[in-house]
Formats: C-alpha cells, structure tokens, sequence
C-alpha cells in the first residue's frame, strides 16, 4: 500500500498525525508564536489537534469500517504548501499536510464511490460537530464558569474546526469535497454551507 511513497510519507502514523497537529497550529497561530505570546499559541496548538487528529481518524476508521486497509501519511508538496501559508501575512490558509491513503479490495464503480463519499465525509462532518458543540457552549460557560482560558479555547475550537471542515468540503481534488460531491451532491452542499456559516459567525464573532 506504501509503495511509490516518498520518505517522508513512510514516517509512523503517530509522528505524522503530530507533525501535522504542530503544521496547523503554525498556520493559524504563527502570530502569536512571533510575538512572543505563548499561552495563545498553545489554546490555538491544541484547537489544531482536536481539528486535525479525530478528522484523519474518522477517515481512517471510516475505511476501515468498509474492509479498506488505510493509514495517515503525510503529502510533501501539501505539508510545504500548508507551511508557507504559516507565514502571518498571507491571509489565505491552506491545510493539506498529509492524507489518509486508502486501499480497498476490487469493487464495482458504484460500490466505489459510495466508499469514497462516506470514508470523505466523514472527516469535515467530525470537525463541524466538534465545531457546533464549541459553540453551543460557550454562552452557558459565560454565565455558570467565565474562565477566560477556557472560554478562548472552545472560541478558537469553533472557528479553527469550521475552517477545516470548509476548507476540505472544497471541491477541488484532492480534498474531501471532489469526492462528496461525486457521491452525493446534497450532503456535499449542506456540508459547506453550515461549515461557511459557522465560519463567518465566529469571524464577525457570533455566540448563542
């Protein structure tokens, strides 16, 4: 299943998924690495690893579900294109360090894409409900335990997790929403279209 792999993509799973965590969380808090402020990073650092291991986890578990062998790999040219958006001026963000590489028995084309579509959906449907539940809590924790850290974090955890699971609903190959929309164009536009709306709420700074 490795085979034709770059060294890079042959590292442990485990050390992938963490190299990928600490990518993401350079992307959306190098701001704040820069300046010197540590604590944000780190609320920003572990938003990133709840936004990108239960992704990739899903997928894999997804997968395997179906009797496809799958692992998660990190993807040279992405892990380099994620990291260059790391850069605080460059507002647009991109977010493919790696992928779960899959390796299904032969099936049909139909059988196929129904595989395809659910082990794909079901990485950005993980990141909008971690990120609608951050959301819903948020405004009873203001009244019933106003910890500033906490009330960042699940802030963050709204915002960082609605951008994921927009920014994979894309689509553009090789992201999750090429192959949703092939599968089931409806689940595809429900899916960007709460994850965009749940986007621009925290961007304009929307709680319940």
């Amino acid at each position: 299943m490795l085979s034709g792999l770059s060294s890079i993509s042959r590292v442990n799973e485990g050390l992938a998924l963490i190299i990928a965590s600490l990518v993401i969380a350079l992307v959306f808090g190098s701001g704040e690495l820069l300046s010197g402020r540590i604590l944000p990073f780190l609320i920003i650092a572990l938003a990133a690893v709840i936004a990108v291991i239960p992704h990739e986890l899903m997928h894999r578990w997804s997968a395997r579900r179906m009797y496809c062998g799958s692992r998660y790999v990190l993807d040279p040219m992405g892990l380099l294109l994620t990291l260059l958006t790391a850069i605080p001026f460059i507002p647009f963000k991109i977010i493919m360090p790696g992928f779960v590489l899959i390796s299904c028995p032969p099936y049909d084309p139909h059988t196929y894409k129904r595989i395809e579509g659910v082990t794909s959906f079901s990485g950005p449907v993980t990141n909008i409900l971690i990120s609608v539940f951050s959301f819903i809590l948020i405004r009873p924790l203001i009244s019933i335990y106003p910890s500033p850290l906490l009330l960042s974090f699940l802030y963050i955890n709204y915002g960082l997790n609605a951008w994921v699971a927009f920014f994979n609903l894309l689509p553009i190959p090789p992201l999750d929403g090429s192959k949703i929309i092939r599968w089931k164009p409806l689940l595809w536009a429900g899916g960007i279209v709460l994850s965009l709306a749940l986007f621009i709420a925290y961007s304009f700074g929307v709680i319940l």
